[in-house]
C-alpha cells in the first residue's frame, strides 16, 4: 500500500464516523427517553392505585422511579400525605445542547409536558 492509499482509506473512515456517531447519539437519546416515559407511567400508575385504595396520593408510598445514567426521577409535591394532585418528573442527567425535550413531567390528570424548547410536545414524548 502507498501512503496516498492510506491517507484515501483514513478520510473514508473519517467521514464514515462523522456520520454514524451523530445518529447513534440520536439513538441512545430516544431509547433514554422511551425508558424515562415508561418509568413515569409507572409512577403515576403508582400513584393511582392508592387513590383508588384510600382517596388520595401520597408520594411516600410509591417509589420515586430509580436514578440511571440519564434520568433523575421525583415528584412533586414531595412527601405530601393526604394531596389530591401530584407531579411526576424526569430529568436529564446531563442535558444534550441538541434536545429540545428537557425535563419530562406527567401529572394526576394525564398531562404530559416538557421544559426544553421542543418544537412538539408528541416529538419528545413518543407519540403517545
Amino acid at each position: 500500500m502507498t501512503l496516498v492509499e492510506i491517507l484515501v482509506v483514513i478520510a473514508i473512515v473519517a467521514i464514515l464516523a462523522a456520520l454514524a456517531i451523530p445518529s447513534y447519539s440520536a439513538y441512545l437519546q430516544r431509547g433514554q427517553r422511551a425508558d424515562a416515559i415508561g418509568t413515569l407511567l409507572e409512577m403515576a400508575a403508582c400513584q393511582e392505585r392508592l387513590r383508588a385504595a384510600d382517596g388520595y396520593y401520597d408520594t411516600n408510598s410509591c417509589p420515586g422511579g430509580s436514578d440511571n445514567d440519564a434520568y433523575r426521577f421525583r415528584y412533586e409535591p414531595a412527601g405530601k400525605v393526604g394531596t389530591l394532585a401530584f407531579t411526576a418528573i424526569a430529568s436529564p442527567t446531563s442535558p444534550s445542547p441538541g434536545d429540545g425535550c428537557g425535563s419530562l413531567s406527567l401529572d394526576q390528570s394525564g398531562t404530559r409536558a416538557i421544559s426544553g424548547a421542543a418544537d412538539h410536545l408528541s416529538a419528545c414524548w413518543g407519540g403517545r
